[in-house]
């Protein structure tokens, strides 16, 4: 059965047809992993970048004295403490 399906002309068609399909599949799957891969390196980045913000932040509050620690902390007090 299969030996007659590729002996035939539409037989050899659809078999190229679908190991064109294959390929193609494959390409599209593969350049969606690289995108995949871009994108989590990316984040990664940002990440990394964030933690460093973060770090370099409490490392800049950890300096501070009191007085100073006080003034930057009212700018995020409500104006309730104020009074």
């Amino acid at each position: 059965m299969i030996a007659w399906f590729f002996a035939t002309r539409a037989g050899r068609y659809i078999a190229a047809g679908g190991a064109f399909v294959l390929v193609v599949a494959g390409f599209v799957l593969k350049l969606l992993a690289i995108g995949r891969a871009q994108e989590r390196a990316a984040q990664a980045h940002e990440n990394e970048v964030a933690a460093q913000d973060r770090k370099d932040l409490e490392n800049e509050i950890d300096a501070l004295g009191p007085a100073d620690l006080d003034r930057r902390a009212s700018r995020w007090l409500s104006d309730a403490r104020r009074r």
